[in-house]
């Protein structure tokens, strides 16, 4: 190791964070790119590295770099968790969200006559499978979210059940 080497890491201070069972330590910019990561960036790493004062040349490598970090990652699942836990967020309701779409039918959004029900005549949890609603010329374009992909993320939780 040479000289400047040595200075360098020396100059990096790291605040510590207790998670409780855990003890980790973040420099600065570490502690700034989860902050950003997880708020104003809306978790693209790219952009917090750039909010957290990473030049912008380097801001996606170092944004990759970050998020492979153990104690960044362990810091971002922490925190993630309380804000998670207090807008209310649980297991049991992401579960059912994606058993909705895995199990939504498209036919359920129609009338015999192939016009679209109103809001008040469609179940609420069958909602949750639209991705986006956009007025046509000729009608409506429903586009719902990916049911393969939320059918197959149920079926790697119970696979193993059988």
């Amino acid at each position: 190791m040479n000289s400047l080497q040595g200075i360098r890491e020396n100059c990096a201070m790291k605040t510590e964070i207790d998670l409780g069972q855990d003890k980790i330590y973040l420099t600065t910019k570490e502690l700034h790119f989860a902050e950003h990561y997880l708020g104003e960036a809306k978790m693209n790493a790219t952009e917090a590295a750039k909010l957290a004062g990473y030049s912008e040349h380097s801001a996606r490598q170092q944004g990759h770099e970050n998020l492979t970090k153990p104690y960044i990652k362990k810091y971002i699942q922490a925190k993630g968790s309380k804000i998670l836990q207090n807008i209310g967020v649980t297991q049991e309701k992401v579960l059912t969200e994606i058993a909705n779409i895995a199990f939504s039918n498209i036919t359920e959004f129609f009338n015999d006559d192939w016009s679209l029900k109103s809001l008040s005549q469609v179940d609420p949890n069958t909602t949750s499978s639209i991705k986006s609603l956009k007025k046509t010329e000729s009608g409506f374009a429903i586009h719902s979210h990916d049911k393969l992909k939320a059918l197959m993320m149920l079926w790697e939780l119970v696979k193993n059940d059988q």
